[in-house]
């Protein structure tokens, strides 16, 4: 079956988090799964930074694979309450 790695894959946070997790089950170091994913979902899919938080909030017990909410700026800004600042 021959693989075509030059298509553009679309991957979700969950569905990333679902690889990365069976990654870490198998036993893989983060430097072997970030070349693992990357190899057939994308050379930009994740960075090792990025895997190694991962795996240490799954050494931790923290399974949750939905990206959690975090505090940021609003995405739009209401005019309105900004004249009244």
């Amino acid at each position: 079956m021959d693989v075509d790695l030059e298509v553009e894959i679309k991957i979700s946070c969950r569905e990333l988090g679902v690889l990365l997790f069976h990654e870490f089950r198998l036993g893989r170091k983060g430097t072997e799964a970030t070349g693992n994913i990357c190899g057939t979902m994308g050379e930009d899919v994740l960075s090792i930074r990025t895997v190694q938080y991962c795996f240490q909030q799954f050494k931790n017990g923290n399974f949750e694979l939905d990206d959690l909410p975090r505090s940021r700026r609003p995405a739009e800004v209401d005019m309105d309450v900004l004249k009244r600042i």
